[in-house]
This record gives structure tokens, C-alpha cells and sequence, in this order.
């Protein structure tokens, strides 16, 4: 066979040649599902953050003072957690505790918050400054220190 009556060419396939547009198809759903993906993770972000808030954002009447003579003649030493620069000492009951940002007087301030759970009394030090708290028949409490400010309120029961 002489090379000149030799023809190499394409042969038609059978069917319909490949799309190029059905890749762009498919990533717009690819890039529809992540987006989606996207949002229900941001979704359950802000709901958990919220109820992180909803457990450390404390309301209530303020606790009632204690005598510090009473809490210095206690028959046992009370149990003593410090907490950054100041020292909770507490009478039963256990302690947590966390920091909140807020803007307070127009300035962004960082303070602790420390809830208890049924204390009989509770002692806050800071500097060279004592508070006292009578806590008796198992109610609970929440302790705020802001710019070496210290208030107590008694709060519902919660759950650690």
C-alpha cells in the first residue's frame, strides 16, 4: 500500500459530545451547597453565643450583706478560689466564672463575672477592700467586678 492513499482521520463518536457548560452547572452547586453549609454553621454560632449570653448576663436583687465578724468565726476555713486580682472565699457551693466585654460610659471594658451555686457565704477581696455576702438557705448568686467595682445579686438555681 503506497502511503499516499493512507488517510488517518477522526471517526464521529456516537452520542452527544461533553458540555462544557454542565462543569459550570455543577460548581455553581457545589459553590450553592457551601454557602449554604456556610450559613447554618453561622446560624448555630450566633445561637450559641446567645445562649452563652443568656447564662452569664445576671439580673436580680442584691445580696444581703453579711457582718464580717460572722464570716471570721466560722468554725471552718472557707474554701478560697482567686479569680484574676481577686479572691472568692466561699462557704459550700461551687464557683464559675468568665469575662464579658461591654461598653460601659462609652468605652469597651472588660470585667469578670463569677456565678455560685448555693454558697451559705461568700467573701469577694479586691485590693485591700472586703465584701460579704449572706447566701443562706441555698439560693445562688452572681458576682460582678467592674473597675474595682463589686456587686452581688442573688440569681435563679442554674446547672454547671
Amino acid at each position: 500500500m503506497a502511503t499516499d492513499q493512507v488517510h488517518v482521520g477522526k471517526l464521529p463518536l456516537e452520542g452527544r459530545a461533553p458540555s462544557r457548560w454542565r462543569w459550570l452547572v455543577i460548581a455553581v452547586g457545589f459553590a450553592a451547597v457551601i454557602g449554604m453549609g456556610g450559613q447554618i454553621m453561622a446560624r448555630q454560632d450566633r445561637a450559641e453565643q446567645a445562649r452563652r449570653d443568656a447564662y452569664w448576663r445576671v439580673d436580680g436583687p442584691p445580696c444581703a450583706p453579711l457582718d464580717p465578724a460572722i464570716f471570721r468565726s466560722l468554725p471552718r476555713y472557707p474554701q478560697a478560689t482567686p479569680y484574676d486580682e481577686t479572691m472568692y472565699r466561699r462557704t459550700g457551693g461551687a464557683m464559675t466564672c468568665t469575662h464579658l466585654s461591654d461598653r460601659i460610659e462609652g468605652a469597651k471594658v472588660r470585667y469578670q463575672v463569677c456565678k455560685f451555686n448555693a454558697p451559705d457565704y461568700l467573701a469577694v477581696s479586691l485590693g485591700r477592700r472586703d465584701w460579704f455576702y449572706d447566701l443562706t438557705d441555698a439560693r445562688a448568686a452572681a458576682v460582678t467586678v467592674v473597675k474595682d467595682k463589686v456587686s452581688c445579686v442573688i440569681i435563679p438555681p442554674f446547672k454547671m
